[in-house]
């Protein structure tokens, strides 16, 4: 049986929407108050960049890389690659969920939906959802982020196992790498204290 060796990706596309608007209003904010000839208003520039860089690291930057050889979970801050052979079960009850012996990792890019859209997916879902039997969690209906999300690992791993190319019985013995990224974090740190500062000299 082959397995499709090109990676899939997933985002949010609410997220980046939001994150586009707020960008957006951040930028135009930015340039007006630097052109205003007021100077302490000028210190104003530096939370509307830290706007940016927020929403930037927290709605846009998180993604879902799905390959052979595992999955590379890219959350605000962190990074985390969880290989095939590690995986133990998937979940979607909050959010896409990735688990591994004592361990799990949420999905930033891929939460469950909201109530309204849990009801309006369900009447608008009547082929069965893939993988599932019995009544799916409102996460796994194809329409919702978690769920599409869901689909592209489950699919991947069940063709890799199908074909062999995961072995188990070794999840236990599998690392899992989850690396923090301290370089960004301290620039938002900075950011932070910057806007704070900015503010009470505004």
């Amino acid at each position: 049986m082959s397995v499709a060796s090109d990676p899939n990706f997933f985002y949010s596309r609410f997220n980046r929407i939001i994150a586009a608007v707020f960008a957006g209003i951040a930028a135009l904010s930015a340039l007006s108050l630097f052109l205003l000839p007021t100077a302490s208003n000028r210190w104003l520039v530096i939370p509307a960049l830290f706007v940016m860089l927020f929403v930037w690291e927290v709605l846009w930057h998180p993604s879902l890389q799905v390959d052979d050889a595992g999955v590379t979970i890219r959350n605000p801050l962190r990074t985390i690659v969880v290989p095939w052979a590690a995986l133990v079960h998937v979940d979607t009850k909050f959010a896409l969920t990735l688990y591994t012996p004592g361990r799990k990792f949420a999905v930033h890019c891929a939460p469950a939906p909201g109530r309204s859209l849990t009801s309006a997916g369900r009447r608008k879902t009547t082929d069965p959802v893939p993988y599932l039997t019995g009544q799916p969690r409102p996460g796994d209906l194809p329409d919702s982020e978690s769920g599409e999300a869901a689909q592209l690992v489950r699919s991947r791993w069940d063709a890799l196992q199908r074909s062999g190319r995961v072995d188990g019985g070794l999840a236990a013995q599998t690392p899992v790498s989850a690396v923090w990224a301290w370089g960004r974090a301290g620039v938002l740190v900075a950011g932070a204290a910057a806007s704070l500062v900015a503010l009470l000299l505004a």
